[in-house]
């Protein structure tokens, strides 16, 4: 089993996805998540605070999807619940495992490798899966064009 989807499945009766986003309002509008028949069993969302300024006007909520297993097409749901959170309102969604946000490291390399998914606005959702390529070099620099898009 790869570090991943370990990691995803944390605790042995679930697998949670925590899905990031920030948006100029409280959070983006009418998200179901439910996409090809592939629905959460719970989702538990959080606002989080943060310092006055540091996104410039943006406001991020974390959203963990819960399932009893993985999604049968785990990359295409991912990369459609990222896009759906952008469709509706937020400038960037990303993945990351438990532990990886921060607001002064946001998207950032030191965090590369505790996130596995980032979309914006008018761009498409990128999943990396696999764990060779999370930990890779082009992943940070991917992570970064995306970063860019929090400041407007």
């Amino acid at each position: 089993m790869s570090r991943l989807l370990k990691a995803l499945r944390w605790d042995d009766d679930e697998v949670v996805i925590s899905l990031f986003a920030a948006a100029p309002f409280a959070e983006p509008a009418d998200l179901t998540f439910d996409i090809d028949g592939c629905s959460p069993d719970r989702i538990a969302r959080y606002h989080l605070e943060g310092d006055e300024g540091v996104l410039s006007g943006l406001q991020v909520v974390e959203y963990d999807l819960s399932f009893g297993a993985l999604p049968t097409r785990l990359g295409p749901y991912l990369e459609a619940c990222l896009e759906q959170v952008c469709e509706r309102g937020a400038r960037v969604a990303w993945l990351g495992f438990e532990g990886s946000f921060h607001y002064d490291h946001l998207l950032t390399g030191s965090v590369a490798r505790m996130l596995y998914g980032v979309a914006a606005q008018g761009r498409p959702a990128v999943v990396v899966l696999d764990d060779d390529e999370r930990t890779g070099s082009a992943w940070p620099k991917t992570l970064d064009s995306y970063r860019s898009e929090l400041k407007g």
